[in-house]
C-alpha cells in the first residue's frame, strides 16, 4: 500500500494539471511552488513566501498574533454558516450519525464523515441520503490522547464537518467541489487570498487512494479535500466506478481561528471550561499561559523524535525553565483534559457505547481513568 501511494505522489507532484483542479486555482490568482524547508508543493497568490503554511515549518500559530479579519464566529456559528452557504450551493444537509459504527466490521466508532458511507455507499451498493450532501459528523480518535490541553489544537472527540459527493465519470466536478470550498474560505470565514495556502498531496486509507487538497491559514490546517479517485487490489492501483469526493473540515479548528479564544478548548466549549476553571483551586498564570499558546503546536507528540527536547526549545523561546513551565501549565492541561474527556465520553454513551476492557470500549476506559487520576491526584 505505501509503495503503491508513494509512486501516486510522484507522479501526481510531476503531473498537477491531472489530479489537481489547477486551473480554478490559477483562475483565483495562485501559482505553484515548492517549501524550501519541506520539498512540498503547495499553491500560493503571495510572490515573496517560499515556505508552506504548515505549523511545522513555521513554528508557531501565526493566526493567533495577526488579524485575519474573521466574522468571530460561536462554535455553532461555524456549522449554521457552512450549512447555509453549501445550501446554497446545491448541497444537502444530513444529519450526523452515531459515532458507533456498528454498520461497520472493521471499525468500532466513526473516526471521520467519509466512514457513514464505507463501505456500502463507496462500492456502489447503497446509494447515499443526498448527493451532495454536507454533514456535522462527530468522530473519535484516540490516538493523540498526551496532546490533549499540550499542543491546544487535539481532542479525543471533535466534529468533523464533511463535504461529500459520489458520481460516475459523467457527474464528477472536481472543480466545482474545490470552488464552493475555497469561495466559503474567501468569503465567509474571510481569509485573504494572500492568507490562505492550498498544499498539494495524496490521500490513502480504507483500501482506497487519491490526490488531496489541504487548506492552511496562520499555521492551522483547516481542511482537507480529498478525491477519491483509485481502490488498491493486489498491490495495484485501480479506478474505482463511483468518483468520491471526501471533505473533512475541523468543526472546532475553524471555531478557534474565526474566534478571538485564546485556544481550540475555549472556542469549543467555553461556557464548561469557565465552570470547570471556577470549581478547582489550583489555576495556571495567565500570562505563562498567554506566552505558550503560539508556540504549543511544536510539542506534538506524534510529529517530535524527542518530546523533552520540544519541551526545552519551548522553555528556551520562553526563557523559562522545561520542568518549572511544564509544571506551571500542568493545572490547565489536566482541566483541559477532563473536560474534553468528558464530552467525548458523553457523546459515546449516549451513542451506545460502554467503557470496557476489549476492543473500542477499551478507549474509552483509558479517558475514564485517566480523568480520574487527575481529579484524584
Amino acid at each position: 500500500m505505501n509503495d503503491v501511494k508513494e509512486t501516486f505522489r510522484s507522479e501526481a507532484r510531476n503531473n498537477p494539471d491531472k489530479f489537481f483542479p489547477t486551473a480554478v486555482l490559477r483562475d483565483y490568482g495562485y501559482h505553484r511552488k515548492q517549501c524550501s524547508e519541506t520539498g512540498r508543493y503547495f499553491w500560493t497568490t503571495d510572490d515573496d513566501r517560499d515556505i508552506c503554511g504548515d505549523v511545522e515549518v513555521i513554528g508557531e500559530y501565526e493566526f493567533l498574533n495577526d488579524d485575519f479579519n474573521t466574522p468571530e464566529w460561536s462554535y455553532t456559528d461555524v456549522w449554521e454558516a457552512f450549512a447555509s452557504f453549501f445550501e446554497s450551493r446545491g448541497y444537502t444537509n444530513v444529519d450526523r450519525y452515531p459515532v458507533t459504527a456498528r454498520w461497520r466490521d472493521d471499525a468500532d466508532f466513526v473516526a471521520a464523515s467519509i466512514y457513514d458511507f464505507q463501505p456500502h455507499v463507496v462500492n456502489g451498493d447503497a446509494e447515499p441520503p443526498a448527493n451532495p450532501l454536507v454533514i456535522p459528523q462527530y468522530c473519535l480518535r484516540f490516538n493523540d490522547i498526551e496532546n490533549v490541553g499540550v499542543t491546544m489544537s487535539h481532542t479525543t472527540g471533535f466534529t468533523m464537518i464533511g463535504q461529500h459527493a459520489f458520481d460516475d465519470e459523467d457527474t464528477w466536478d472536481q472543480d466545482k467541489y474545490f470552488r464552493d470550498l475555497l469561495d466559503w474560505f474567501l468569503t465567509d470565514v474571510g481569509i485573504s487570498r494572500d492568507d490562505l495556502i492550498l498544499h498539494e498531496d495524496v490521500w490513502s486509507g480504507g483500501g482506497n487512494l487519491g490526490p488531496c487538497i489541504e487548506f492552511f491559514a496562520g499555521g492551522l490546517e483547516l481542511a482537507n479535500q480529498v478525491y477519491m479517485l483509485y481502490e488498491i487490489n493486489g498491490g495495484e492501483r485501480q479506478e474505482i466506478p463511483i468518483k468520491v469526493l471526501d471533505m473533512g473540515l475541523g468543526h472546532e479548528r475553524v471555531a478557534w481561528f474565526a474566534s478571538n479564544e485564546p485556544t481550540l478548548y475555549h472556542a469549543t466549549f467555553p461556557e464548561t471550561l469557565r465552570r470547570a476553571q471556577n470549581s478547582v483551586d489550583h489555576a495556571v498564570d495567565q500570562d505563562v499561559l498567554d506566552a505558550f499558546i503560539p508556540y504549543a503546536a511544536r510539542l506534538n507528540a506524534d510529529e517530535v523524535d524527542d518530546i523533552d527536547d520540544a519541551w526545552r526549545t519551548v522553555a528556551d523561546l520562553l526563557d523559562a525553565d522545561p520542568s518549572a513551565l511544564r509544571g506551571e501549565l500542568k493545572p490547565f492541561t489536566d482541566l483541559v483534559s477532563v473536560v474534553e474527556h468528558t464530552r467525548t465520553l458523553l457523546i459515546a454513551l449516549s451513542d451506545g457505547a460502554l467503557p470496557s476492557n476489549v476492543r473500542g470500549g477499551h478507549n474509552l476506559r483509558v479517558i475514564l481513568r485517566r480523568c480520574f487520576n487527575i481529579i484524584r491526584a
